[in-house]
């Protein structure tokens, strides 16, 4: 019996199906797929299958026979884009898509996102901020009379901006559009904040928030007070103060916790690593004979070789003493490598045990360790190596304010001039 669409050739066990299918354009295309099948009855049970699939196809509506919106974009293809990406990226995608991209251009084209929605985009972030009350309470923006709405950061408009231009060159990758409508990067140049780092006291008081739970009791005793509404630097409105307090169990199972982190800060202090470096600092990278961390910065891809104070030393030798073996030198409370998020929630904590209320950054500590070896008299040639600045300009910096070194470096050229006028 002669099938129609359907060929078979025995000597080859090659099987031919084709059909012709209205495409989304409305124009009929052939569609055809070639099988090595062993037998005719193998070749005609798949011809079958074939069949039937492209019935169901051209009963379902046609997909993006026009530029689909980001909402449709998203909804479609959005686990399919994802699938390379780790966890942690996904959810970083997902969420900006979710909170800040679909509310405000879920119903725009992929075409028409331009370089001018993109700064629409970072327009109305900066002009309406958001409304704490939304996440606990499910309710959009604007739920209350009294809304009180704090700005948002620099990094989660940048955050939103970078995603959207992702989606965007998936997009062309995936030939739903046929070029990226934004011409330019756009970013939101907000106002560099200024190079912060901590005094001896505010030092010495944020080692002992890891250690001293008298300091974390009287914390607890501060987040009792009832929150206040205040004005916030950057405009707008913050909440200060304010919490659940913890019973006593739940108290010491925290600052335990907190008790965990304080060998990685000593480490920032007294080394100057970047964050990224320290998290994957590993004991290769430790010469505990030699005194030394020797290591190729992330960020640089620059060799450094820092010498070990005896705190360091102290530190090392009793993470080395752990019964868990891993290759790297710190890890969380589960015994897992270190995160940058686990990190900073500890590092907040910490400045609030301490009463840091300065917008200090976990970078700030790479500050201190500069700035500590330049008052102190060190060569700007030996910071800038053991901090692995390429350029000793970006060293030079952190002698501004200290009128000890300036003076020297007055000094020297002074010498030099007079040297030149006697020849």
């Amino acid at each position: 019996m002669k099938l129609p669409g359907f060929a078979y050739d025995a000597r080859r066990r090659v099987a031919t199906f084709y059909c012709f299918v209205p495409g989304t354009d409305g124009r009929k295309r052939r569609k055809r797929k070639l099988t090595d099948v062993p037998s005719r009855a193998e070749a005609i049970r798949l011809w079958t299958d074939f069949r039937e699939e492209l019935e169901r196809e051209a009963l379902e509506p046609a997909k993006f026979t026009r530029p689909p919106t980001l909402a449709e974009f998203v909804s479609e293809r959005f686990v399919e884009m994802t699938a390379r990406l780790r966890p942690a990226t996904r959810r970083y995608y997902g969420d900006f898509l979710r909170r800040h991209l679909i509310p405000r251009l879920g119903d725009v084209p992929m075409d028409q996102l331009t370089s001018q929605r993109v700064n629409a985009l970072i327009g109305s972030m900066i002009s309406e901020g958001w409304c704490p009350k939304r996440g606990r309470e499910r309710k959009p923006h604007g739920c209350t009379p009294a809304c009180v709405r704090r700005p948002y950061a620099g990094s989660t408009i940048n955050g939103a901006a970078h995603v959207l231009r992702v989606i965007i060159g998936w997009a062309v990758e995936l030939d739903v559009l046929d070029g990226s409508p934004v011409k330019k990067k756009v970013k939101w140049a907000r106002e560099s904040r200024p190079e912060l780092e901590l005094s001896r006291e505010e030092r010495h008081r944020f080692l002992s928030a890891f250690e001293d739970e008298a300091l974390f009791q009287a914390y607890l005793g501060r987040i009792r007070t009832p929150p206040k509404i205040v004005p916030h630097p950057a405009g707008g409105m913050k909440r200060v103060g304010g919490g659940r307090l913890p019973d006593g169990k739940a108290a010491k199972e925290i600052f335990r916790r907190l008790q965990h982190y304080r060998p990685f800060f000593r480490i920032l202090l007294d080394t100057g690593l970047r964050l990224s470096d320290a998290l994957d600092l590993r004991w290769v990278n430790v010469s505990l004979d030699e005194n030394v961390i020797r290591l190729v910065t992330r960020k640089k891809e620059k060799a450094v070789k820092l010498p070990l104070s005896d705190a360091v030393r102290t530190v090392l030798e009793a993470l080395k003493k752990r019964p868990v073996i891993s290759e790297f030198v710190f890890l969380d409370e589960d015994n897992k490598p270190l995160t940058k998020e686990k990190v900073a929630r500890k590092f907040a904590m910490a400045k609030a045990v301490a009463g840091i209320t300065r917008r200090l950054r976990i970078h700030d500590l790479r500050h201190t360790f500069a700035s500590t070896l330049v008052s102190s008299g060190v060569n700007l040639k030996v910071v800038s190596d053991l901090l692995g600045h390429t350029d000793i300009a970006t060293t030079a910096r952190y002698a501004r304010g200290d009128e000890r070194v300036l003076g020297e470096v007055a000094n020297v050229l002074n010498r030099v001039n007079d040297a030149s006028v006697g020849k």
